[in-house]
């Protein structure tokens, strides 16, 4: 599961793809969105630098003109990272992750604050960003229902498409399912809380090792 977090890093860097740049200006059904904050605020916000922020403002500008994407513009490229795989799920469920007003669109805001989440929060911020990530439905909590969705959608990532043997498939995403929750619900709820996931996380040398590759990952 851990990959396929660290994969999601490059959504965040497709500008510096070429094979995705954007020649499209904004059209009248898409007026173009400008940042409400000024650079100003946006440097105290996110502990990034006045050049940073410009550097960070023209990529976003020149794959989205707009000043904001959609929904179906993130899901559109976030399948040129998984090609072989199904990525609607999963992609949706990483937009709604950065998407954190629920307007159904990402703003330049929405991406530098998480940028900066993942790039200078602590330790804590960013599994605690990963666990909102599970937290599919934002309550504060992860059931097993949504465990079991989001390791599906994980699966559906890096297993090319049409080539499942589905029953097969089901039993060791529900294997998997019941392992997490085992090892994360420390207090045996029956759901899993932010505090106990990310004290299980703290002490995992594994996870930790992802979490710094996840960090140096981010390219500005």
């Amino acid at each position: 599961m851990w990959q396929a977090v660290e994969s999601s890093i490059q959504t965040f860097n497709k500008n510096r793809q070429p094979n995705l740049s954007s020649k499209k200006t904004a059209s009248p059904s898409h007026p173009i969105s400008r940042p409400t904050c000024s650079i100003t605020d946006l440097m105290k916000k996110t502990n990034f630098s006045k050049e940073e922020i410009r550097h960070l403002y023209r990529t976003f500008k020149q794959d989205s003109p707009s000043g904001q994407v959609s929904k179906e513009r993130f899901v559109s490229i976030f399948t040129t990272l998984f090609p072989t795989g199904e990525c609607y799920r999963y992609s949706v469920f990483l937009f709604k992750n950065i998407d954190r007003s629920n307007t159904n669109i990402i703003r330049f805001e929405d991406l530098i604050t998480t940028y900066s989440l993942l790039i200078h929060g602590s330790i804590e911020d960013r599994l605690g960003w990963i666990f909102d990530l599970y937290d599919i439905n934002k309550d504060g909590i992860i059931t097993r229902m949504e465990l079991f969705q989001l390791i599906a959608s994980i699966f559906q990532l890096i297993l090319p498409v049409g080539k499942l043997n589905y029953t097969p498939i089901i039993n060791t995403i529900e294997q998997r399912t019941d392992e997490l929750i085992h090892a994360w619900d420390i207090h045996e709820n029956g759901f899993i809380c932010k505090e106990d996931f990310i004290q299980y996380c703290l002490q995992n040398e594994t996870i930790m090792r992802s979490m710094n590759k996840l960090k140096s990952g981010i390219c500005l």
